[in-house]
């Protein structure tokens, strides 16, 4: 059973790393140049936690500021974007190891989510979203006449 697991949860690594590479190829075609930056040249580490009754998702966004974050939700996914600008124009690099521009990213989630519920707070360049399950809701089933 233990052995399963880890297939699984190594499956599902493989299937997030692809779904970032479909994701950047695609942002790459749709990228305008005037918005500055390398488009599809990073995609932020986060960190996913599921608990019994929810998702926990920590991002970490330096140098972004709050606006330029959106999040969306569809079914079970959850799409994580924004745009870290340039430190600015007319500056002489002697090195230059950052990257900058836009970003996408995913999320599968095994459960139904809770859309009205979920929470997202931004502190330190770190977001931490809250992402309720939906719970199943029991029908009662009444005595026919």
């Amino acid at each position: 059973m233990a052995l399963k697991k880890i297939y699984l949860e190594e499956l599902s690594r493989i299937q997030e790393r692809v779904n970032s590479l479909l994701e950047q190829a695609l942002l790459a075609t749709e990228y305008d140049d005037a918005q500055g930056g390398a488009p599809g040249t990073w995609s932020p580490p986060v960190d996913v936690l599921e608990t019994e009754s929810a998702y926990l998702l920590y991002a970490e966004l330096p140098g972004i500021q709050r606006e330029d974050i959106e999040l969306a939700v569809h079914d079970r996914r959850l799409e994580l974007s924004g745009r870290r600008p340039p430190l600015g124009e007319n500056r002489n690099f002697l090195r230059m190891e950052r990257s900058y521009g836009p970003f996408r990213r995913s999320f599968d989630l095994g459960a139904p989510l809770d859309a009205e519920k979920i929470s997202a707070q931004f502190q330190q360049g770190v977001l931490r979203i809250t992402i309720p399950k939906r719970t199943p809701t029991q029908v009662p089933v009444e005595e026919g006449s």
